[in-house]
């Protein structure tokens, strides 16, 4: 089928394009660009996008760039270029499973009974997971020539490439933010990588992971990771020693940060703090 697209840009990153404040923020969209495509001067080259045949052109949708701040992560600017997922035809289950609240809850709680003090607790990162994870169904989409920075647009010369009307038409090899199926796709190639070390995620609690042999457990929730554990080998031999051959991440040993929350361990007095900084004056200021 075929339908009319736009190219939808959020309204945070117009206004960034334009303040002078946020202007080095916005610059950064052709890191992220280079991420997803086939590298840059100072980049290595993934080969995740290639310019996609006239005749395929009609099975497209569109992107979003999105500005955040995120004070957690390494890069706390980020810029993120997204697919308009609602336009995918994607003929297989998207379901994916991940841990909910109440389970993040049983996860503290549960810490914080346990007798034994040297039950720890951290907090795991996986960096670009759901990017670069093989698709089996490619996916195809379209870019305003005017969003893409110009270093990017000499780097791969799609001046000479876009359309008429200004835009340039990509097909998508490997997992990006926004695909219905990018989570599934990601935690199934996780899944198999995590089993061979003696990881499983439970068949009756969504997002809730367990070893066979070993005393640690971790919720899941996308990228993030919230672990119970007794020994710091279990930790880092089991789990950690586990991802890092297939995953930057960033490691809160002191699990302060997770899902947004900021927890501050008493592991003597089997207490943890919880609280959102923040949040009340983002709500002021939002309503």
């Amino acid at each position: 089928a075929s339908w009319p697209v736009e190219c939808k840009i959020a309204g945070a990153v117009l206004d960034a394009k334009k303040n002078p404040e946020y202007c080095d923020v916005w610059s950064k969209s052709g890191k992220e660009i280079g991420r997803l495509a086939e590298g840059l001067p100072t980049q290595c080259s993934s080969n995740l996008m290639t310019i996609i045949p006239q005749d395929r052109r009609k099975d497209v949708t569109y992107v979003r760039i999105c500005v955040n701040y995120r004070p957690e992560k390494e890069d706390p600017n980020r810029v993120r270029i997204t697919v308009g997922g609602d336009r995918i035809n994607y003929p297989g289950d998207v379901g994916t499973p991940t841990a909910d609240m109440l389970l993040v809850k049983l996860l503290f709680n549960s810490q914080q009974h346990c007798l034994n003090e040297r039950r720890k607790f951290m907090s795991l990162d996986i960096s670009n997971f759901y990017l670069n994870r093989p698709m089996k169904r490619y996916e195809y989409m379209r870019m305003k020539l005017t969003d893409i920075p110009e270093d990017v647009q000499a780097h791969y010369n799609l001046k000479d490439k876009a359309t008429k009307d200004g835009f340039v038409y990509v097909e998508i090899r490997r997992g990006m933010y926004g695909l219905p199926q990018g989570g599934l796709i990601a935690q199934e190639l996780l899944e198999k990588r995590l089993n061979k070390r003696g990881f499983y995620q439970s068949k009756y609690t969504p997002g809730l992971w367990l070893h066979r042999t070993r005393n640690i457990q971790f919720a899941l929730v996308v990228d993030d990771s919230g672990i119970k554990y007794a020994k710091d080998e279990d930790a880092q031999k089991y789990l950690i020693d586990s991802i890092t051959p297939f995953y930057d991440i960033t490691n809160d040993k002191e699990g302060k940060r997770f899902i947004g929350l900021t927890s501050e361990w008493d592991y003597k007095k089997r207490q943890v703090h919880i609280s959102l900084p923040g949040y009340v004056v983002k709500a002021l200021a939002r309503f």
